[in-house]
């Protein structure tokens, strides 16, 4: 197995961008990424094998952050002016990229973590390990997702259009 500074090194930024995407406060995503590290940390000097490190990290910084939804009581459907919050230095704050994470936060978690580790660039096959869905289900599923996500924001431009 690879040593953790390793893993560390090669994951930090993905996991960061992963629970960004799905927490809007950059200092809670902060504390959420490193719970899962300290965790995985603990875990690996326990002893205990994690045959699939990448797939364990994004499975846990998932459930963190659907934790940190639970807490806060705000599981789903967040407002537009929380979306609005979203700091994304290779993107300004234009109205499509608004549209588009309103839509987003209207999925469900599961959903939304679908299509963030889709965004992410991950395969169908890392898509299955992650999140223990059939991989011959994760094409169409992701394709339903999507499907939502054109109508939501084909809703949108009607109301604003029209």
């Amino acid at each position: 197995m690879e040593t953790f500074e390793k893993i560390y090194t090669d994951n930090y930024e993905a996991m960061f961008r992963v629970a960004r995407k799905m927490v809007y406060d950059g200092d809670v995503v902060s504390d959420i990424v490193q719970e899962v590290f300290l965790y995985f940390f603990d875990k690996v000097n326990r002893g205990e094998k994690v045959q699939y490190p990448k797939s364990w990290l994004y499975r846990a910084t998932y459930n963190k952050c659907i934790d940190y939804w639970r807490e806060k009581k705000r599981f789903e459907n967040i407002d537009l002016i929380e979306a609005s919050k979203i700091e994304d230095e290779d993107n300004d704050n234009s109205a499509a990229k608004a549209a588009i994470n309103l839509a987003l936060d209207r999925l469900r978690p599961d959903e939304r973590f679908l299509v963030i580790l889709y965004s992410e660039g991950l395969s169908y096959k890392e898509i299955a390990e992650v999140t223990k869905i059939k991989f011959t289900s994760v094409g169409k599923t992701l394709s339903r997702i999507l499907k939502k996500i054109e109508i939501e924001l084909k809703c949108q431009c009607d109301e604003l259009y029209n």
